[in-house]
């Protein structure tokens, strides 16, 4: 009987590891949604303040055909571009993917976009994106670098 008590009791640990690694990676699915949700209304209310309260402080920005913009500084800089130009998000969030260690996950979406172009005109934008968060010291999701794409060249909105 002691024979078999003992592969018994490692096969039980084992399983209540992969249990607790499961909800880990669920939870932590859920905190990224809650993160991204928090991050589209706070943009859409163009408070830039509570939307960089989100990102790494090393965070990267490589938005289409330009440089990397790195750190919060720069990105507060880029983002206020899009806000003073009144942009409106919605995102279509399709992956959410965590690493085994729970200390990295990337997301993936496709989104719209709406702002007032240079002429005054709305203009429409579709695009898709991929994005990586890192798990910070207190154990909250912080953006570490975010890479867009536009599907299509600008449109005016109809």
């Amino acid at each position: 009987m002691r024979v078999l008590t003992r592969p018994l009791v490692v096969l039980l640990i084992a399983v209540a590891g992969c249990t607790s690694n499961e909800a880990d990676v669920a939870a932590d699915e859920a905190a990224i949604r809650q993160v991204d949700r928090d991050m589209v209304a706070a943009g859409n209310a163009h408070d830039i303040d509570a939307w960089l309260a989100f990102i790494a402080d090393d965070a990267r920005m490589l938005p289409p055909g330009a440089p990397p913009v790195v750190g919060k500084d720069a990105i507060r800089d880029l983002v206020n571009a899009f806000m003073s130009a009144g942009v409106v998000v919605t995102h279509n969030l399709e992956d959410v993917v965590v690493s085994k260690g729970g200390d990295l996950a990337y997301v993936s979406y496709s989104y719209e976009l709406t702002f007032t172009g240079p002429e005054g005109t709305p203009v429409t934008e579709t695009g898709k994106d991929i994005s990586i968060y890192k798990k910070d010291a207190d154990g909250s999701w912080k953006l570490a670098i975010d890479m867009w794409s536009e599907n299509e060249t600008h449109s005016p909105s109809t």
